[in-house]
């Protein structure tokens, strides 16, 4: 009897010590998952501002690249109709958890800071005044093209302003100097109207001040984990000598004392499990009033974000159904040093702007499954079994879990292959400019070279016929100039030798500039038709591609907000 009793409490000591493993490597992984989760925000913040500046510098290098190409737009192009929408409010985060709404009832009188974070921040809906308007646009070329894209492209950046303050992507920890590529990113700063937004969402708490407590209180409660364990492991111990001393009741062996060790070892280990217990309290405060809140206004801000590009992109693509009436045959201007580098400038833009695209749906994808990872491990219950699950982390890590799935469903592939192929396409406008350079740099030297052996020829033909004139003349300029009387002039037959020669070279040097000349004109052809393949070919590509990219992504992510907002 006294044998199976035995077995059966190594038995649950075993589980006990696997469970408390279990619950230390639980600990290590929100430890590290909330440090990434810090570190991804920061990179999302700089992807996040990068990419909006990536959207202003596109639009400037494509204004210089469109005003040094005299491409016209043809009379007969169908104009491009653009439908002025209302402008899109801010979709205020509605109560999507609705136990965050119960919670903050019953903690309103108990702490200030669910009094601004109670009520919804107010948002101005368009009245019947802002309706839908139609407006037809008409551009003659491809400069005027450009500005309209320029234009929604400036718009565009602007839409991000909120999701920038949420994510502090202004803030000075981003900042390292005008010097730094962080430092460059995130010039940009929101409106005050985005600020006080960005208060209302947030209940006046900063999201990375909210991480960087989590993390603090992460590795808090993996150290005391970790100092519990290593007292659970001293308790056991002393337990086991008590009961071996129970047992056996050797005779050398003070009772008392092993007693007093056991109590004391369970002092200290109670004493730890209240620590441990203090530091998931607080985890869980932090995640259930704060980060949730945090968490919902950001994805209602990247909604309406996506929303308004949506609409940008798509005015975008109408416009850029005008450039099928480019034209390459009415001008034959030849390319400048300046345009040439205004081209370069558009291909690192353009490559610029896919590479930040890639960057911010890259980061932001890990960031949400990094929180939704952490949120899934915080869902579980501790070893005691003493703390039951919140419902408010529920909702939180269902509503993350649809967000991380939506942000996998819609993918950018599409917009980077288009944005690449017009990035190739000014490449390889690039080179054919070059070479256009090259063969005008050519036909300038060749045509100094002809000028150069003109006035040659000339002073030679003047040596020619003054060795003609008789004695004391000189003819020259189309008369006779009396000429010193002891002047030897040039042999004749040299001379003639000598003018015959030159007159050669001229001729010779003169079929080289004309040869030139005709690669050039076909230099000429050949980048203008290059620019007018790649405009009409690729750029119309990628604000469709855009279009149809934030249509997605907008659509998937209202969906993650309707079906939030339902959560009862």
């Amino acid at each position: 009897m006294g044998a199976a009793a035995s077995r059966q409490q190594r038995q649950e000591d075993a589980a006990r010590a696997a469970a408390r493993r279990e619950h230390t490597k639980r600990c290590r992984e929100q430890r590290r998952l909330m440090r990434e989760a810090v570190r991804l925000r920061r990179h999302l913040a700089a992807s996040h501002a990068g990419y909006l500046l990536s959207l202003t510098h596109g639009a400037s290098a494509l204004t210089r690249f469109a005003v040094g190409e005299p491409l016209p737009v043809s009379d007969h192009a169908p104009p491009a109709v653009l439908v002025h929408r209302p402008v899109v409010a801010p979709s205020t985060p509605p109560p999507l958890l609705c136990s965050i709404k119960q919670r903050q009832q019953q903690h309103r009188n108990a702490d200030d800071f669910l009094d601004g974070a109670g009520a919804p921040s107010v948002t101005t809906r368009a009245d019947g005044g802002d309706e839908e308007r139609t407006m037809v646009v008409r551009h003659r070329s491809l400069a005027e093209v450009a500005t309209g894209f320029e234009e929604y492209f400036l718009k565009a950046s602007i839409a991000g302003d909120t999701v920038s303050s949420l994510l502090e992507a202004s803030n000075d920890e981003f900042k390292r100097g005008s010097n730094s590529i962080l430092g460059a990113l995130c010039c940009l700063s929101a409106p005050s109207v985005a600020h006080e937004r960005v208060d209302n969402i947030n209940g006046g708490q900063r999201h990375s001040s909210t991480l960087q407590q989590l993390l603090a209180w992460e590795k808090k409660l993996y150290r005391e984990v970790k100092a519990r364990e290593r007292l659970q492991v001293r308790h056991d111990k002393k337990l086991a000598e008590l009961r071996d001393q129970e047992y056996s009741r050797k005779i050398n062996v003070d009772v008392v004392k092993l007693k007093a060790a056991w109590e004391k070892a369970r002092v200290q280990l109670a004493t730890a499990s209240e620590v441990v217990d203090a530091a998931s309290a607080a985890i869980a405060e932090l995640r259930d009033r704060q980060l949730a809140r945090q968490l919902l206004g950001l994805c209602h801000a990247t909604l309406d974000m996506w929303r308004v590009m949506r609409q940008h992109h798509e005015a975008q693509s109408l416009i850029a159904q005008q450039l099928r009436g480019l034209s390459s045959r009415t001008s034959m201007e030849p390319t400048t040093e300046i345009h040439h580098e205004a081209t370069r400038a558009l291909e690192a833009a353009m490559s610029s702007w896919c590479g930040a695209l890639s960057h911010m749906a890259k980061h932001q994808r890990d960031y949400v499954h990094a929180l939704d990872g952490w949120l899934r491990l915080t869902l579980n219950a501790p070893v005691d079994g003493t703390e039951a699950t919140s419902p408010v982390a529920a909702e939180l890590a269902a509503f993350v879990e649809r967000w991380g799935q939506a942000l996998d469903r819609v993918h950018c592939a599409d917009v980077l292959k288009s944005i690449k192929s017009l990035a190739g396409a000014i490449r390889a406008l690039y080179t054919l400019q070059r070479d256009e350079l090259r063969v005008a740099r050519r036909v300038s030297q060749y045509s100094r070279e002809l000028d150069r052996k003109s006035r040659m020829l000339r002073q030679v033909e003047k040596s020619y016929y003054d060795s003609h004139a008789p004695a004391g003349f000189s003819v020259w300029h189309g008369g006779w100039v009396m000429r010193p009387w002891g002047d030897d002039g040039m042999q004749a037959h040299d001379a003639r030798n000598e003018v015959a020669q030159r007159k050669e070279e001229i001729a010779s040097c003169r079929r080289a500039v004309e040869d030139e000349m005709r690669k050039h004109a076909k230099a000429i052809d050949a980048t203008r038709s290059a620019a007018v393949t790649g405009v009409q070919g690729k750029l119309p590509a990628v604000f469709q591609s855009m279009a149809v990219f934030s249509a997605s992504l907008s659509h998937a992510l209202e969906a993650v907000c309707r079906h939030g907002t339902h959560v009862q």
